[in-house]
């Protein structure tokens, strides 16, 4: 039967098309994998349950993920939730796609499905979240293209909200510039292994293990999942005038020209602490809530990487 293979496929990505595009897509898939197992999501939640499921059971099995960067995201989570050691491959069916763009994978789903019969894979970082939800208990997520705190969250989080503008790019602009219209400069204290890196306030922070987010926005041009290392891209207080600018630049990543924007290489481990105990950030564009530091590492070469 060969090596065990299950696909957890979004069927509501982008906007319910992934579902229509799979059924076209399996025959393909399952001549590249003989002994493969096919499971649809139904809601939030769902792709990492199964993903951590099916890995405790097949530490050495191929899973594919299906579906847009949330579907990959929770995935990811799931598998290394245990002592999975096998290959993840992905077929980018989303609106954004920024893991596959990151990682080199084609944006065709049907070059990424061809992509699946290589013996060959590659090894692919990720990057580890450790802080203390709202609750007080301790917590711990990873995450495949960036973590974001300050105006990229609520940017996000108004993109999800206007769905309807249209996909990647477009929507997430839209809501970044409104984000920015009524922003709030927080004050952050980073702290690394060698002391203190930073203490002040600042319009957004992102740690990048990809190049991309918000569905090809540049935001670390030179950042890959790659190289084993991650990026921090620090945006200094600006006035509104500059932050535009900086947005109309983000699409090629030449916002990293200004003088308001630092990018740095981070040396291992850092620790993110705001001035109010309580803060709200996004991960591959999915929210999280947490209070005291957010602990930011890399775990590098996690993952197996097909395609």
């Amino acid at each position: 039967m060969g090596i065990p293979a299950l696909v957890v496929v979004n069927p509501a990505a982008a906007g319910g098309r992934a579902g229509r595009a799979w059924k076209r897509l399996e025959p393909l898939v399952r001549a590249s994998l003989p002994a493969l197992a096919v499971r649809r999501t139904r809601g939030p939640g769902e792709a990492e349950q199964l993903a951590r499921e099916w890995g405790l059971e097949n530490p050495a099995g191929t899973l594919i993920a299906a579906g847009g960067d949330g579907t990959v995201h929770e995935t990811v989570n799931g598998l290394c939730a245990g002592e999975w050691t096998g290959r993840l491959g992905v077929i980018p069916m989303g609106s954004g796609n920024d893991f596959a763009r990151n990682a080199a994978i084609p944006l065709d789903p049907v070059q990424a499905a061809r992509g699946l019969a290589a013996d060959s894979s590659r090894r692919c970082d990720v990057g580890r979240l450790t802080f203390q939800n709202p609750g007080g208990s301790a917590q711990s997520r990873v995450f495949v293209n960036s973590v974001s705190l300050g105006v990229s969250v609520r940017a996000n989080r108004l993109a999800h909200a206007i769905s309807s503008v249209g996909a990647g790019p477009r929507r997430y602009r839209l809501g970044a510039l409104l984000a920015l219209l009524w922003r709030e400069d927080a004050r952050y204290r980073l702290t690394g292994a060698s002391g203190l890196l930073f203490d002040g306030p600042a319009l957004n922070l992102t740690v990048a293990n990809g190049a991309a987010f918000g569905g090809g926005l540049r935001i670390s041009p030179d950042s890959s999942p790659l190289d084993g290392r991650l990026e921090l891209v620090l945006l200094e207080p600006m006035g509104r005038l500059r932050a535009i600018l900086a947005l109309s630049r983000l699409q090629q990543g030449r916002h990293v020209d200004l003088a308001e924007v630092r990018v740095v290489a981070l040396p291992g481990s850092i620790g993110i602490a705001l001035e109010h105990d309580a803060w709200c950030a996004e991960a591959d564009g999915e929210q999280l809530e947490g209070r005291g530091v957010l602990t930011v590492d890399l775990l590098p070469g996690r993952l197996a990487l097909l395609n």
